[in-house]
């Protein structure tokens, strides 16, 4: 997801992408709970019945699902943040807090699209200056890496400064 917005500080422009989130953390809390009340209730009638193996499976299962949700809710809250300024492009990466920042010269930085090799990869989003690159967008959908460039593209005429790279 791409989000834009006009900061009025310094007329700066900021860009956040996120991926998209089909549920929330309770959600896969409740979604846990809906699958393993069942397998609970037939893992108690296998111990009702004399099979008592089936109860520790049941609970391993129940663990898989849980510690899978996990991973894949933590990956999905990674956050990307783009900021516009009239001199900087900073770009902020992390998943609760920033965890890389990265600083460009806005008049140095380009935006270049990689195509993909194959019609089944994605393309890839990369700003470069002076050697440096750094990929942004990778979670993204093609739409949404679309989305990407208008809006980085808006952002940068809003400001008068050429980014560089392709337009759209």
């Amino acid at each position: 997801m791409v989000i834009a917005d006009r900061l009025t500080s310094d007329n700066s422009f900021r860009v956040s992408i996120t991926p998209n989130r089909s549920i929330s953390w309770r959600g896969n809390l409740i979604f846990v709970f809906l699958v393993s009340v069942p397998l609970t209730i037939i893992a108690l009638g296998f111990l009702y019945v004399g099979a008592p193996i089936i109860l520790p499976f049941a609970g391993l299962e129940i663990l898989l699902v849980l510690t899978a949700l996990y991973f894949v809710f933590k990956d999905a809250n990674r956050k990307e943040i783009l900021t516009f300024t009239p001199e900087k492009l900073i770009i902020e990466k992390g998943r609760l807090r920033p965890e890389t920042t990265t600083e460009f010269v806005r008049e140095w930085a380009y935006v270049f699209v990689e195509k993909a090799t194959h019609p089944w990869y994605p393309l890839h989003i990369v700003i470069s200056s002076k050697g440096e690159r750094v990929p942004i967008g990778d979670f993204l959908t093609e739409e949404d890496k679309n989305c990407l460039l208008y809006t980085s593209d808006a952002a940068d005429d809003g400001l008068g400064v050429d980014l560089g790279g392709r337009r759209i």
